[in-house]
């Protein structure tokens, strides 16, 4: 170990008894040059060196204090950076991170690009036992290693993992042309194991028990390293190298990283066993405004280590923002560091580090050249100091937010006049509508359309289409210049929130109910401007927003125009609606139609909610005529009938054909009552039914009573149970579909239907069933030979059976269709059987047992992952009359959801109810 790395193991052992109120002289430079018997320049050079390298932290007093960073941040809490003036600095960054959250929150891009990676590994800390395990992916430099650090520090906080657990990192690229030694270093070693192997040595594994192994390439693992590490995340127990018998365990939550395609470089089976995959973005696909936050931090962190003011101008600025950095965010910083360092190096005795356009390394330049848009910035630039904060920084650096905040707050203050009767309710109108139309002129004058760039032509192209779309909606007509206003506005508004007082938030609040009152008309065309604008460009409003907005368009004094019947168009289906109306409008070349698509299962509350939702924002006073592919129209029409003032026409059985001839006689401006006289009688259906007259291929259905996605897994271990050579298809379908229509139901008329295999008999005529349960209980052989009896021999009829038995273990089916523990959830499911049996007073035949405990497994798995099913036929009714039996459910289910960290809802209980009530082979209770 050489003198650097002596120091460093030094300064961690005295972190571990910091006392911020009475440091030890033991962390300064003189006594540990005393204490090493070394130069105390040469002790400082490499403090410094660790310093910089952000393996230690440096608090410039006097004396200057050096204080291990991994120790310190185990201890007591993360840092943002590494340079400090004081003690007490360090201590307000311990108030800020309470009054802040947890540390994820405090990450650039927590809110934005990063949001939906946060739930994810949070949702892997938090799983119950030792969390789950998690692959971090995305490119190089995009900060893997320093999120997996992040998860552990959390795991801490959170008090997950107690504050002393290990935290090992692993890079397996270091072994990458020596699969053997980096298996060893793994799992560890026994004496004699190879060469060289002259006594035991416990590997990673064990070091990390208790704690968290971060595997970072992971992708250098070869096959039969993945295989290994699958056997450990599924039975958490290993082997050392050179062991052929007993197993070790260790408790440890892995977090894998790779910069690499997961399907092209791990085996199927090691990859089903980490369920949780976070992308983590390239720097450029964050957008503009997290880069200029990482360039902003990373200006802040030199200028600390510097020592003094970094003034950078906007040109420089700007081009660092452009510039592809291939590294991503190390890339980026440590570009920042060369410029920091070179600018320094050329004037180091004057007051503050400047950095121009000619600081910046060529290939910057270069790229920014082949780049450059037709755009100008202004002259200056910002000055960064040490104490400067990046709230702070990128503030001062949008000085339009200050414009626009200021405006409000005049806003805010003549309406507080007016309140207490200073002002009159025309002069408080007349001032406000003054104020709106100043900022505007700010706004627009004080920045030209050439410094904008792009952003401001796709806002105002928006902003376009949405005004267009309002005055055909509304029958209203915009004047020449809204569109620009509107567009500079939210160009320069961004999505940055403005925070007000308390007393500011109170009268905020009034003055949205003052508007509401009063321009009901002009707030209704802004509601709707501001939520078809917020879908276009992923923007985000606020209440001030939509009162000043108001107050705009009430200026306007907008004309209405010629009024004309509406129509739209619902059907269930996932584009059926939307591509109606597409082909019509497109046809007709005008939109004349608006679709609602809607999922096959919706109710009728939900229909009619849409329905109003549409009136609420369209002028229909002239007559709404709705075109609806099935449903009780008469259902539909007396739910919303109160809320009309105008005739509604709903006409079954949508077609295009009918969508084009209705959109002509809108057009034509057709009374109403002819437009329903006409489509009447000129809509007649042609059909014809055409079958196939080929021999129908043989298939076997697998379904499920609870949805498709247990099905596929049951078609899976079908498909690999029936001989190949037979030719018998297998394909899951939906269990309700196979109930409601029956035999009639297309797939009966398309294929030769063997016999259908599932959780739950369909009962349907002439078709025979073999359940899930029987065949797993093994008492399903009779029905099986039956089924296969015409297209198999004897042979066939043994390997099927075989195969069968083999393949739908009830620990084997668990483990195909999820993700869980087999094991543990086959335990837990029978607690929950057993509590039910006790609490009901009856018993559960066997069959159904089995059924349960399959049911359960993927229950469990569905909570787990936040997608349960929430919809139950009849809910209210079944909540209602079966209250008794779901408190039941809910008590004996309790332990799982204890276990699991879960929480069961009524659709769930209901589908646990069907099986308990469906029909047994058993002669039992249940």
């Amino acid at each position: 170990m050489g003198l650097k790395d002596e120091l460093l193991s030094f300064l961690e052992t005295e972190t571990y008894s910091l006392d911020f109120e009475n440091p030890s002289n033991r962390l300064t430079a003189k006594i540990i040059a005393e204490i090493f018997c070394v130069k105390r320049n040469t002790v400082s050079h490499y403090l410094n060196q660790l310093v910089n390298e952000e393996k230690v932290i440096k608090v410039n007093t006097r004396p200057v204090y050096f204080i291990s960073r991994s120790i310190f941040e185990q201890q007591f809490f993360l840092l943002p950076y590494y340079i400090f003036n004081s003690f007490q600095e360090i201590s307000e960054h311990s108030e800020e991170i309470k009054g802040e959250g947890d540390i994820f929150e405090r990450l650039i891009g927590s809110k934005g690009s990063l949001k939906k990676a946060i739930e994810q590994i949070k949702s892997s800390i938090y799983y119950p036992s030792d969390g789950l395990p998690i692959i971090l992916c995305g490119p190089t430099g995009v900060g893997k290693s320093y999120t997996a650090e992040l998860m552990y520090h959390y795991s801490i906080e959170k008090q997950i993992i107690p504050n002393n657990a290990p935290f090992i990192n692993f890079n397996c690229a270091q072994y990458a042309n020596n699969p053997e030694l980096m298996s060893s270093n793994l799992f560890g070693y026994v004496k004699g194991a190879f060469t060289g192997a002259d006594k035991t040595k416990e590997g990673m594994l064990k070091a990390a028990d208790g704690g968290v192994l971060f595997l970072d390439e992971v992708h250098r693992l070869n096959a039969e390293g993945q295989e290994k590490l699958f056997t450990f995340l599924d039975q958490g127990t290993y082997r050392r190298m050179g062991e052929s018998e007993g197993q070790h365990k260790a408790n440890v939550r892995i977090i894998f990283a790779t910069n690499m395609n997961l399907e092209e470089n791990f085996l199927q089976t090691f990859l089903r066993r980490i369920p949780i995959r976070v992308v983590i973005p390239g720097l450029d696909e964050r957008g503009d405004k997290e880069k200029k936050q990482f360039i902003y931090l990373f200006l802040i962190q030199e200028a600390r280590k510097l020592g003094k003011p970094i003034k950078i101008t906007n040109k420089a600025l700007n081009t660092l923002s452009k510039y592809h950095y291939i590294g991503n965010i190390g890339d980026l910083k440590n570009t920042i560091k060369y410029i920091s360092a070179s600018s320094f190096a050329k004037k180091p005795h004057t007051q503050e580090v400047y950095i121009t356009l000619r600081d910046l390394p060529d290939q910057v330049i270069k790229d920014a050249l082949e780049y450059k848009e037709n755009k100008y910035e202004k002259d200056g630039g910002i000055t960064i100091h040490p104490h400067t904060t990046l709230e702070q920084l990128y503030e001062t650096n949008t000085p339009h937010i200050q414009y626009i905040k200021q405006s409000y707050e005049k806003i805010i203050e003549i309406f507080k006049h007016s309140q207490i009767g200073s002002l009159d309710q025309t002069t408080f109108n007349q001032n406000t509508i003054n104020e709106v139309h100043m900022l505007f002129d700010k706004l627009i004058f004080n920045h030209s359309k050439e410094r904008a760039g792009m952003l401001l032509e796709l806002t105002t192209v928006s902003v376009q289409e949405i005004i267009q779309h309002l005055e055909s909606d509304y029958n209203v007509k915009f004047t020449g210049n809204s569109i620009y206003v509107i567009a500079y506005f939210f160009y320069f508004k961004e999505n940055q929130e403005i925070i007000w007082s308390e007393k500011q938030d109170i009268i905020v609040n009034k003055l949205g109910q003052y508007v509401k009152t009063f321009f009901k008309t002009e707030l209704r065309l802004v509601q709707r401007f501001l939520h078809l604008l917020e879908k276009e460009l992923d923007v985000r409003t606020f209440k001030m927003d939509e009162i000043f907005l108001t107050f705009y368009v009430k200026s306007l004094e907008i004309e209405r125009t010629n009024q004309q019947i509406k129509s739209i168009i619902l059907a269930h289906g996932y584009a059926t609606a939307s591509s109606i109306a597409n082909v019509a409008n497109r046809l007709l070349r005008k939109n004349v139609f608006e679709a609602f698509d809607m999922p096959i299962d919706i109710s009728v509350e939900d229909i009619v909610a849409e329905v109003l939702n549409y009136i609420e924002h369209h002028d229909v006073s002239k007559g709404l005529v709705i075109l609806v592919d099935m449903g009780s129209l008469k259902d539909i029409y007396s739910q919303f009938k109160k809320h009309m003032n105008a005739p509604v026409a709903i006409i079954n059985n949508v077609s295009t054909q009918m969508a084009l001839f209705l959109g002509n006689m809108l057009e034509e401006g057709v009374y109403l009552e002819e437009i329903i006289e006409k489509l009447r009688t000129e809509n007649e259906t042609e059909y014809s039914i055409i079958y196939p007259r080929k021999e129908k291929e043989k298939i076997i259905i697998a379904s499920c009573l609870t949805g498709m996605g247990t099905a596929y897994q049951i078609q899976k271990l079908l498909e690999s149970s029936i001989p190949e050579d037979l030719s018998i298809k297998v394909i899951a379908y939906d269990y309700n579909r196979l109930k409601e229509s029956g035999v009639s139901e297309t797939i009966f008329q398309i294929y030769n239907v063997l016999a259908i295999v599932g959780t739950a008999d369909p009962r349907l005529e002439g078709v025979h069933y073999l359940s899930l349960e029987d065949i797993i209980s093994g008492q399903g052989e009779a029905m099986m030979r039956k089924i296969f009896q015409q297209v198999a021999d004897e042979e066939h009829l043994k390997e099927i059976n075989d195969s069968l038995i083999r393949n739908f273990s009830l620990e084997r089916v668990i483990d195909s269709i999820t993700i869980l523990d087999s094991e543990k959830i086959l335990i837990q499911a029978e607690n929950f059987i057993n509590r039910l049996e006790i609490r009901l007073n009856k018993r559960i035949s066997n069959d159904k047992k089995v059924a349960l405990y399959v049911h359960i497994s993927c229950l469990v798995e569905r909570l787990i992952r936040q997608i349960p099913i929430k919809t139950y036929p009849y809910m209210d009714e079944f909540i209602q009359c079966q209250k008794e039996t779901i408190n039941h459910i809910q008590e004996s289910f309790s332990v799982i959801e204890d276990i699991y960290n879960v929480k069961i809802n009524i659709a769930e209980v209901g589908y646990i109810f069907d099986y308990l009530h469906a029909e047994s082979s058993y002669n039992t209770d249940f």
